[in-house]
């Protein structure tokens, strides 16, 4: 009786840990893609639900992640243009009317 018990109060601990490592894998597969693909599209939307992070969501469904790390100073209608296997993009800003080149990133 009590390794039934014992068993009991570990699967919501295993639960946790499970859901924790299938949300960290997700998110180096995004990072990675974001990586490995070209990438020429607009910010949509920005996301800061988690603590000290935002998330930047771009219009071909990839996502840049901003951290303390890796601090990037976006806005929703930023245009963002990067290679393919490179971790640098350029962050083009609309200024009247116009997109002119702002800033240059680097994902470390």
């Amino acid at each position: 009786m009590s390794k039934k018990l014992s068993i009991y109060r570990l699967l919501p601990v295993l639960i946790v840990a499970i859901g924790f490592i299938i949300f960290v894998i997700y998110n180096h597969r995004l990072n990675d893609k974001f990586t490995k693909l070209e990438v020429n599209s607009k910010v949509v939307k920005r996301d800061n639900w988690q603590l000290r992070t935002s998330e930047f969501y771009l219009l071909n469904g990839l996502r840049i992640d901003s951290t303390y790390k890796n601090k990037f100073d976006l806005k929703v209608g930023d245009s963002i243009t990067k290679k393919e296997n490179n971790q640098s993009f350029k962050v083009y800003r609309k200024i009247n009317g116009k997109y002119e080149f702002y800033k240059y990133n680097t994902i470390q």
